[in-house]
């Protein structure tokens, strides 16, 4: 993104000025961090830093809001600088860096700004009920030595504890909390500087959990049953395959957020038992239709998850017999079609198809009007928003759970599209999550239409890294509109280049291509998604049915879920 470039005196001087709106509350605090939207710094740390401010900017504008809307954009706009922070710093490798201040030389520490950043990003994660993906962030800051992540993870497990309804879950988080509380005791367990006041005062507020674990578990202190539990593998493979999944914590458990060891080695999300009235007009498998649908969401997420790790497992160039009729085309872009690069494409097709699903559950389950959204409108994108605001039912259900889903689904629905020709985008208007949630800008879904609707090329590395540069530099698409804003329009040269032009554009658009490691990356980050997505799912429909009302006529249907 182009963008005014500000030297280090300057940022400190918005960072005074955004201090200053802060604490004294001012009108003018949103419009002042809208200002400063395209700026950078020199180095991508100090621009790291620059997002940071704005991003605590955005965050006091949301809690200074005294009714504010649940789906405050104010939230989300902390959230989206944020990451752009944690993305200017994922090739950073030196730990101080010195920056000119004047006349004096300053020393900035990496680990310092890089727990900051993700703290707060948890904790803004949180607001949007998305306790699950936050801890992950957590975690950053926990490796890095800021103890402050250990009690800001605790409280964000409080929390979210209170919604568990899987006992077995609760004892885990129970322990963790127990865990990091303990942890945040401890001598050598210290924060950055301004955070200790904050630090203190939550782990006072915390050492009061320690007691109470150790009176309800007092046999589960040390050790507990995930210690000594052993999964019956049937083979080697198998052991292989179940080890990277709990590692990756990609197993539908909630047990699984918090531990990888074998015991959590199962998919054992579900669903509660629902309460209705009697109708004697549905089917057996009728009355059995949500339970039976979110089965077939485990399955599908469970097939792509196999499918990509059956596919990692694969040589690049792995033959097959599938394509062993044909001569295949030398496209010379290094694009590969093999038995590897066509799995990971059907893991794509299964999670986006997914997505879809998980939307269309939650249209049937929640019972979305028709008026507001035709059945056959329904996806992850239409189901929770109508332009730029939530969608009528979403406010009047009041489900945190639903909160975090639509949330989650503006992560890869808040695209920046290419301005039209000769009008430029308003940058102060909207901001686009997934430009910062995956590693490139838009790529998630860019990747599905070019994989639904065009061409998707998977490229090894190193022949996608050469696929991208043009073996002579003055024949690039950007040096001939150069070239032709100095013709005459009238002249032959003018018409023949906006011919090559036009002929260049169609062509270029015709497919996408990725490298096997981006793709990869893409993969992964989908599956999480996807887990989240459905994790939150379950969360929200036990949420709406213990929070039901009495009404002396509907009953509790306490029937047992038949299995194969």
């Amino acid at each position: 993104m182009d963008g005014q470039f500000v030297s280090y005196k300057n940022l400190e001087s918005i960072s005074k000025k955004m201090d200053e709106y802060i604490d004294g509350n001012h009108p003018d605090l949103e419009k002042f961090c809208q200002r400063q939207h395209q700026k950078r710094c020199e180095t991508p740390f100090l621009t790291a830093q620059l997002y940071y401010v704005i991003g605590t900017g955005y965050s006091s504008v949301y809690f200074a809001t005294v009714q504010k809307d649940w789906y405050s954009p104010s939230i989300s706009n902390a959230v989206y600088f944020l990451r752009k922070a944690l993305n200017e710093l994922k090739d950073e490798k030196d730990e101080y860096h010195t920056v000119k201040n004047g006349s004096k030389k300053l020393i900035l520490s990496l680990s310092e700004l890089y727990s900051r950043i993700n703290i707060n990003l948890a904790n803004y994660l949180t607001e949007q009920h998305r306790h699950i993906e936050a801890l992950e962030f957590y975690d950053r800051a926990i490796v890095v030595k800021n103890a402050f992540g250990l009690v800001t993870k605790a409280r964000c497990l409080i929390e979210f504890r209170r919604y568990v309804y899987d006992e077995n879950s609760k004892f885990f988080f129970s322990k963790e909390i127990y865990k990091l509380t303990k942890k945040s005791l401890m001598p050598d367990s210290v924060t950055i500087e301004g955070d200790e006041k904050q630090f203190e005062s939550l782990k006072k507020r915390q050492a009061s959990f320690i007691e109470y674990f150790e009176d309800a578990y007092p046999d589960y202190i040390v050790n507990d049953h995930s210690d000594t539990h052993k999964e019956n593998f049937k083979n080697r493979k198998h052991k292989k395959y179940l080890d990277w999944v709990g590692e990756n914590k990609l197993f539908l458990n909630l047990t699984n957020i918090v531990i990888t060891k074998e015991y959590a080695y199962e998919d054992c999300l579900g669903l509660p038992s629902f309460s209705g009235k009697l109708n004697p007009l549905l089917l057996v498998s009728e009355e059995l239709a949500f339970h039976a649908h979110f089965d077939e969401l485990k399955d599908t997420y469970c097939y792509a998850r196999h499918t990509f790790y059956s596919a990692l497992q694969m040589p690049e160039e792995t033959e097959h017999f599938y394509n062993s009729t044909y001569r295949q085309v030398d496209s010379l872009d290094y694009s590969i079609n093999s038995i590897k690069t066509n799995s990971y494409k059907t893991a794509l097709r299964c999670l986006y198809s997914l997505l879809d699903k998980i939307a269309f559950f939650t249209y049937k389950f929640y019972e979305v009007s028709t008026e507001e959204l035709e059945e056959h409108d329904v996806n992850i994108k239409r189901i929770f928003v109508s332009g730029k605001k939530p969608l009528a039912w979403l406010g009047q259900v009041k489900n945190p759970f639903l909160s975090a889903l639509y949330f989650l689904s503006k992560d890869i629905n808040d695209v920046r599209h290419p301005p039209k020709r000769n009008k430029k985008p308003n940058t102060d208007e909207v901001l686009y999550l997934s430009e910062t949630t995956f590693p490139a800008a838009n790529q998630i879904n860019q990747i599905r239409n070019a994989l639904e609707h065009k061409s998707l090329k998977i490229v090894d590395g190193f022949g996608y890294e050469l696929s991208q540069k043009h073996y002579d530099p003055k024949n690039t698409l950007d040096e001939a509109i150069k070239t032709r804003e100095s013709l005459d329009e009238l002249s032959s040269e003018y018409i023949k280049l906006s011919g090559n032009i036009e002929e260049k554009v169609r062509l270029q658009s015709f497919h996408l291509a990725v490298s096997v490691e981006h793709i990869e990356q893409q993969i992964l980050d989908l599956i999480k998604l996807s887990r989240n997505a459905l994790m939150y799912l379950a969360l929200s429909v036990q949420h709406h049915e213990s929070s039901k009302p009495d009404d002396g006529v509907s009953i509790r249907l306490e029937r047992d879920v038949p299995y194969k």
